[in-house]
């Protein structure tokens, strides 16, 4: 097994021109971290040199370490002694990009997620922000992939590599630009030294666009609304602002948007619950047809490749049919559904867990006979299937949660390799792979 210092290796997280982050384990207590390493390709040391490269690559860990806002990945050691140098995070299992599904075509669709999920996570964008901005850094490269979510929902800024402090100069190749095509601002890419906090804001209001409506904004759109008429007008004013293609015409700070953004959250509340009033009492589009066959019960390993066809998915790992999730309560904290041929415990496990760790539950309730039986297992990805609902829309955010209790990604009994497993995202409607050291729900399952 390969070791980068004390810092076991066991797999790779992601590659780019200045390097690699790696999946890596702290000896003894085990503890699995993210290790991101400096080993720049030959075009980056010819714009930029070793000692340039290497500065700014102390500089993001230094950042890092320095402040402390839970909306900000923590960076704990940070070591030199060899040929490049490391810095040492937080691991955590999802970005925002994985969760809407962008992939390298950043311009294809991506997943819409439900209102109150896209202003929670910009919120908890623009607070790190504040805090960034207040110490004089702007980031320059805000993405989703570059924001990380927690097991618990944080959202995490990472990434500072592309990031100026108050007062430093680009001082890089005139014809390098710095930031992320369709994400950074205008006139951060004419010139990067130009990009001040307004910048920043300019790719939240991207961000933000893109989670609402699932689509990239066009060069100057900015109407929510027109992409999606079901949202109403109720977010236009704020993407109208901090879309503005001249910095004068945004927000002028994170704090002044997140206010703005609080208001625009309670007025669409305030239509929905005129929506709801008049809402019917079950909605179900592209349902899956009467006597189709049951969810297959027994695990096995499908590799990502075959996954989609196998399971059902779409292009976007949603179910391309979706069950009518109706459960009814048997008592002894079970919920049945007849039409899928399941039984589920109410309650899922009280913390988030390996998949491993999901089995242990599993094995527990066995061995406590929970509800009089001892055949309960993990779901395969077709039951978990059955609790998933499309991306609500208008009416569909007055539907009832299939169960109650707030849990979001849930472990499957099915692997993807030996070392993964598939989760389905019980709240946001898709189906994921994840390490088996990932962080996830866990809920039995028997048939009826």
């Amino acid at each position: 097994m390969r070791s980068i210092g004390k810092y076991s290796i066991h797999g790779v997280l992601g590659r780019g021109g200045m390097g690699a982050v790696f999946k890596a384990r702290i000896p003894v207590i085990g503890r699995i971290v993210a290790l991101k390493l400096l080993r720049p390709n030959e075009l980056t040391l010819s714009l930029w040199g070793r000692e340039r490269v290497e500065r700014l690559f102390r500089d993001e860990a230094a950042l890092l370490g320095s402040l402390r806002h839970h909306n900000l990945v923590d960076v704990f050691d940070y070591e030199a002694s060899g040929p490049w140098p490391y810095f040492v995070m937080e691991f955590y299992g999802e970005s925002l990009g994985s969760v809407i599904g962008e992939t390298y075509r950043v311009e294809a669709e991506s997943r819409r997620l439900p209102v109150p999920r896209a202003i929670g996570y910009a919120a908890q964008l623009l607070s790190g922000l504040a805090r960034l901005h207040h110490a004089g850094v702007i980031h320059r490269d805000v993405k989703p992939f570059n924001l990380l979510v927690s097991d618990d929902d944080v959202l995490k800024i990472t990434d500072l590599g592309l990031s100026k402090v108050r007062g430093e100069s680009f001082g890089g190749p005139s014809n390098v630009k710095v930031g992320s095509p369709y994400y950074a601002a205008p006139e951060q890419e004419d010139d990067p030294d130009s990009a001040d906090a307004r910048s920043d804001l300019y790719a939240v209001g991207v961000t933000l666009f893109r989670m609402l409506t699932g689509r990239l904004p066009e060069w100057g759109e900015w109407a929510a609304s027109e992409r999606s008429p079901e949202l109403g007008d109720a977010f236009d004013a704020v993407l109208e602002r901090s879309l503005c293609l001249r910095p004068d015409g945004r927000y002028a700070d994170a704090r002044t948007m997140a206010e703005a953004l609080t208001d625009a959250f309670a007025r669409w509340r305030r239509r929905m619950d005129g929506v709801c009033a008049i809402a019917p009492a079950s909605l179900c589009p592209r349902c899956v047809p009467e006597g189709a066959d049951l969810p297959r019960r027994g695990p096995r390993m499908v590799g990502v490749g075959e996954a989609r066809e196998d399971f059902g998915l779409d292009a976007l790992w949603r179910p391309s049919a979706y069950w009518p999730g109706q459960l009814e309560d048997a008592g002894d904290g079970v919920v049945r559904d007849k039409a899928a041929g399941l039984a589920w415990v109410r309650q899922a496990a009280p913390y988030p867990t390996s998949w491993e760790g999901a089995a242990a539950f599993v094995a527990a309730l066995n061995a406590g006979q929970f509800a009089g039986h001892d055949d309960w297992r993990l779901p395969t990805v077709p039951e978990l299937m059955t609790l998933l609902t499309p991306e609500p829309v208008g009416e569909g955010y007055c539907q009832p949660a299939t169960l109650t209790q707030p849990v979001r990604r849930v472990w499957s009994a099915d692997r993807a390799n030996y070392a993964a497993a598939y989760v389905a995202d019980v709240e946001l409607g898709y189906v994921a792979k994840a390490d088996f050291c990932c962080p996830a729900s866990a809920r039995a399952v028997r048939s009826l």
